[in-house]
């Protein structure tokens, strides 16, 4: 009956609370790369490096679905993550560097030149607007999990049989992937494969915390919601380390890596659903989407004149006010891409799907 309750709510309206921890993890990311442009990422930081990405894989996971076979699948994923992929991709990491370097100014990634530049993110897996490697992952990611879960559930129907089998099928190829992958001698493999591979456990943890778990609706352990983020961030930040899903390298033990991974995912996702709705983070993490694909050139603008206009001031406010003008950007900017480019941002779908859903 819960779980009918929980179904219910995820499909009549959005959870405001899901989008606020959106907006919390993309702040952050932006906020990390701010950093990175600035060259000093504090250790603080990098120890957000453990959830900041998983969050969005555990999500993806939550709220995974099988829709009316492979073929729409596969279209809602090419809509919702492969499309806005490669339009910025091609905007942003292969048009724009090279008519930059046609009009002689520096190019970042001098991968994204020539005509070779259109595949840096296969062979080189480096680009000018590196945080697109994420839609990819996760598109790579959504493909991972269907070719596990269906052929299971195939075989059994019993949830907790699936269950035992996607977590052992998950975990392995997470373990191959964060283990003997990127530990030395590396063996990395291209288009992000590995990356993947890596994340693939989150995403799992995110299913089966839907099909096991009251954590989309109010329930019993609510009331415990301070404790249980408290203790999640006390982990974390008490182990530290960081991880690269990007590069595929961990600075942590795999099983920590795991663990200190869901432990900030769940501080995230539950904070966020203990504060509800906060005003302006909530909307940001709604268009999270937008935010990812564009931040890397709002942040070549606004670093440099951050760094000229606010040199005397100490890094960390010279930081919070570079985030709050790039965040408060969007303000403007979403609806103008909302408006005008609702295919590529997953607004609306470029390639028609099938309008009833049986899963």
């Amino acid at each position: 009956m819960k779980k009918a309750i929980s179904l219910g709510i995820r499909e009549e309206k959005r959870l405001q609370y899901i989008d606020l921890a959106k907006g919390f993890s993309i702040t952050e990311v932006v906020l990390y790369h701010i950093f990175v442009h600035l060259d000093n990422v504090p250790t603080i930081v990098n120890s957000i490096s453990l959830f900041r990405l998983p969050l969005f894989f555990f999500l993806s996971g939550l709220f995974f679905k099988e829709y009316d076979g492979f073929t729409d699948f596969f279209r809602r994923k090419v809509n919702k993550l492969l499309i806005p992929f490669a339009f910025f991709y091609f905007v942003t990491s292969f048009a724009m560097p090279n008519i930059l370097n046609i009009l002689g100014h520096t190019v970042k990634h001098t991968e994204s030149l020539g005509l070779s530049g259109l595949w840096a993110f296969i062979v080189e897996e480096e680009f000018s607007n590196s945080s697109l490697w994420f839609l990819w992952a996760l598109f790579l990611l959504s493909l991972y999990f269907y070719a596990i879960l269906v052929p299971v559930k195939k075989i059994s129907s019993n949830p907790k049989i699936i269950a035992f089998c996607i977590t052992v099928c998950g975990f392995t190829i997470g373990i191959i992937g964060s283990v003997f992958l990127a530990t030395p001698p590396r063996y990395n493999l291209p288009g992000f494969i590995d990356s993947a591979m890596s994340a693939l456990p989150f995403f799992v943890m995110g299913y089966l915390f839907n099909k096991f778990t009251d954590i989309l609706v109010p329930n019993k352990w609510d009331k415990y919601l301070p404790i249980i983020v408290v203790a999640c961030f006390a982990l974390v930040f008490y182990v530290g380390g960081s991880c690269s899903y990007k590069e595929n390298n961990y600075h942590i033990t795999p099983i920590l890596q795991y663990v200190c991974g869901m432990a900030g995912t769940l501080g995230v996702v539950l904070g966020a659903k203990m504060l509800g709705d906060l005003p302006f983070i909530t909307y940001w993490g709604r268009y999270s989407l937008m935010i990812l694909v564009t931040h890397g050139l709002l942040l070549q603008i606004y670093v440099p004149i951050g760094n000229k206009f606010l040199a005397a001031l100490p890094q960390l406010v010279i930081v919070f006010v570079i985030l709050i003008a790039v965040m408060f950007t969007y303000q403007l900017l979403i609806p103008l891409m909302k408006k005008y480019l609702p295919y590529v941002t997953a607004q609306k779908d470029l390639i028609n799907v099938s309008k009833t859903t049986n899963k």
